[in-house]
């Protein structure tokens, strides 16, 4: 008898055994299954970090490639301003742009102005007659003469603007042309507008991993956005490593309102300015070419300069140092 239960006792414990044995090897292969489904099947889905600009300066400018600017009031903005290195490039190409009459400030006189062109240094080591060829333009205006331009250069453009670009979030608008209904940020995301209509808003990292573009080669990145370059500009330097930008050419656009701030108020909104100028020339850009917009109207007037007045938008281009 009592081999007889012992029998049936190893009986039932083989039984829950292989039902334990059967379980697991189920649960494993479950495990498994999902885990080539997320691999395989399930579709990715990128995090986007916000980089904060200030400690990515601070990085940057630990090895600064070039002599290191320092703040030492407003007036050390507007000097570097008008002191682009002239000699750096020796051979400048005029892309876009068309030459229109316009007032002076006065308005007593006329005189003609070739407005919204971009310059782009020719020189030798920048290679803007070889293959490939990519660039970027971001803009809030209906002219598209420099995109025309530059595809017709056979380089591939990608422009921004989610103002003119109305039908899809990507057009195709030739072989070498493509356009975007972003507008850059410092973090990717939608922005509802009154009239029911989304705003979408694109960081640099998030644009370079859509397109396809990361660690490229650019060869000009073109900005007119009408006050975000400042953003585009920290969005560059905080993101130093995602794209091999040869060349930046900008339009920098200064607020008349400045002009009422207090004295205080100005020495800390230009030293929050100048710390894009110290980045860029942290990372190896060499400020290069810097002329005023003067069919803006108003000036711009600098206590801390014995009231000296300047123009509130300038056309300004830095080249790497290669």
């Amino acid at each position: 008898m009592k081999d007889g239960k012992q029998h049936q006792q190893h009986e039932g414990m083989w039984r829950r055994n292989k039902v334990k044995v059967c379980v697991l090897t189920v649960a494993t292969l479950m495990m498994v299954g999902a885990t080539v489904v997320y691999l395989f099947y399930w579709p990715k889905v990128t995090v986007y970090v916000r980089v904060n600009f200030e400690d990515k300066l601070k990085e940057v400018c630990v090895s600064p490639r070039l002599p290191p600017l320092e703040y030492r009031g407003v007036e050390s903005f507007f000097q570097y301003l008008e002191s682009p290195d002239a000699d750096h490039c020796y051979s400048w190409v005029e892309f876009g742009g068309e030459k229109i009459p316009i007032p002076s400030q006065s308005e007593k006189e006329c005189s003609d102005e070739v407005r919204k062109s971009k310059y782009i240094c020719f020189n030798e080591e920048y290679k803007m007659t070889h293959d490939p060829c990519l660039v970027y333009s971001f803009t809030k205006d209906m002219d598209n003469q420099f995109e025309r331009d530059m595809q017709l250069f056979s380089c591939e453009v990608h422009a921004f603007d989610h103002e003119k670009v109305s039908e899809a979030e990507h057009v195709k608008r030739s072989e070498f042309w493509m356009e975007h209904a972003w507008t850059i940020s410092e973090a990717p995301y939608d922005k509802p507008e009154k009239d029911g209509s989304i705003e979408r808003r694109r960081s640099i990292d998030y644009i370079t991993e859509a397109l396809g573009h990361h660690q490229r080669e650019l060869k000009f990145l073109k900005s007119d956005l009408e006050g975000r370059e400042w953003i585009l500009l920290r969005q560059v330097i905080s993101n130093i490593k995602l794209l091999d930008i040869q060349q930046i050419g900008v339009r920098l656009h200064l607020p008349i309102s400045v002009n009422k701030m207090s004295g205080e108020a100005r020495h800390q909104y230009f030293a929050k300015l100048f710390k894009v100028f110290q980045g860029l020339q942290c990372a190896g850009y060499k400020y290069v070419m810097g002329r005023s917009v003067r069919y803006y109207k108003g000036f711009i007037r600098i206590p801390e300069m014995n009231n000296k007045t300047f123009y509130p938008a300038y056309e300004v281009n830095w080249a790497k140092v290669l």
